[in-house]
């Protein structure tokens, strides 16, 4: 099995380190490259295809909503760096660790997105393209819940349970949450036992 590789792009000298110290925690995983501007990070990206880039929306074309556009990587796994949890990016993103966000955290993230790359299928797609993790927000969307208890309830930031809703609503184009409900239930996500 080949390694899973990582860029990490943020001007910080402490904040790359610090990734990458715990991506050397993940089992059969590379940092290829440690970017701090811009132009390198365009540079690099036009020659390089890692499997997944963890870099601060600073550093990236804000003419684009989703940065795998930028660089023509469609299979590209994006994870945003943010400083806080209020802070509003115009990016879709694959998930985001925030700068206080405990080790755990961000492991766990890293593993999940890992592991999706690992099976080399994008996300167990069907034939509507949502994800594993994009179906569990959907149900938990059926069954009631707020963006901030399934944030809650599946360990994760808010903004990237937006996110997520974002690309479910871009996906399926229902906009509406009894339009998602009634999807969920005519795909057997949620019974409707389960609805509030």
């Amino acid at each position: 099995m080949s390694k899973t590789t990582f860029i990490i792009a943020d001007p910080s000298f402490l904040i790359r380190k610090g990734l990458k110290l715990l991506i050397q925690k993940l089992e059969n995983t590379e940092t290829i490259h440690e970017i701090e501007s811009k132009d390198q990070l365009t540079q690099i990206m036009n020659h390089e295809k890692p499997d997944i880039l963890i870099v601060n929306p600073t550093l990236l074309d804000h003419s684009q909503n989703c940065p795998r556009d930028s660089f023509k990587n469609s299979d590209l796994k994006v994870i945003l760096l943010s400083s806080s949890q209020n802070e509003c990016t115009p990016f879709i993103a694959d998930g985001v660790i925030q700068y206080m966000d405990p080790q755990n955290k961000i492991l766990d993230l890293l593993k999940e997105i890992k592991s999706n790359i690992d099976t080399r299928e994008p996300l167990e797609k069907d034939t509507n393209g949502l994800s594993s993790r994009e179906k569990n927000i959907l149900q938990h969307i059926a069954q009631g819940l707020t963006n901030k208890e399934i944030a809650d309830k599946l360990f994760i930031s808010i903004h990237t349970v937006v996110t997520h809703r974002k690309h479910i609503t871009r996906k399926l184009g229902i906009k509406s949450v009894s339009g998602l409900t009634v999807y969920a239930i005519l795909n057997n996500l949620v019974s409707m036992d389960e609805i509030k």
